[in-house]
């Protein structure tokens, strides 16, 4: 009798057994670790997508510049009627011309050594080109301005001083003008420019004021009083 109660004990504990390791072995793995590997792929997939929305248009440039060096060069010579042959264009890098809030690329016009004429600005957003000579309130339009006309004019004065470059009269208007000497022709200079003598300038373009900046001077000869 007391074999047979053991058996059945025996019996009980090992079902007992038998269920307990069907239940742990059948139940689902943790959540943990595969969320989180779900998790790393999505944030791997958004790095690679972020730096590619935020790059800027290889078309703008960091300036918005729309026209190259060479093309603005090329546009200045074909719309301002100067003699490109005798002139040269240059960037004035060190002193570039901020008006209204705008800075504009500017330029001179070179013969040699000696700057000649107004600047010459380049719009940054549109590439226009514009003039513009110390005191004015904004850029004149290139294609306005009297500076590049073909009229031969010529204005009459008494030196004031004379430099290596240049040389400064007075014109019978009261006017005191820096007018180049070098590169143009001299006529009827044998004393050179002696301060209080007369002198005939030839140019073309313009004059205002005390501003020669818009005149291109061909010739200089004395005059006799």
């Amino acid at each position: 009798m007391k074999k047979t109660i053991l058996w059945v004990l025996a019996a009980v504990v090992a079902a007992a057994a038998g269920a307990w390791a069907y239940r742990a072995n059948s139940a689902p793995a943790p959540a943990g670790p595969a969320s989180s590997v779900s998790s790393v792929s999505l944030d791997l997939s958004s790095a690679s997508s972020g730096p590619a929305s935020s790059e800027p248009a290889a078309s703008q440039g960091a300036s918005g510049q729309k026209l190259t060096d060479g093309q603005i060069t090329e546009k200045i010579k074909k719309e301002i009627p100067l003699d490109w042959e005798k002139y040269t264009i240059r960037e004035e890098q060190d002193k570039p011309v901020s008006i209204g809030g705008k800075t504009y690329r500017t330029y001179g016009t070179w013969d040699a050594d000696y700057q000649e004429g107004p600047l010459i600005l380049v719009d940054p957003d549109d590439g226009q080109l514009y003039t513009y000579v110390t005191g004015d309130a904004k850029p004149v339009p290139a294609a306005e301005d009297p500076a590049y006309g073909k009229t031969v004019r010529t204005v009459t004065g008494a030196v004031e001083d004379a430099a290596m470059m240049s040389v400064i009269i007075r014109t019978e208007q009261g006017n005191k003008l820096t007018i180049r000497r070098i590169g143009v022709e001299l006529k009827n200079l044998d004393e050179g420019f002696r301060v209080g003598s007369y002198v005939k300038v030839t140019y073309t373009g313009t004059y205002s004021g005390d501003s020669s900046q818009r005149m291109f001077v061909k010739k200089i000869e004395g005059v006799r009083q």
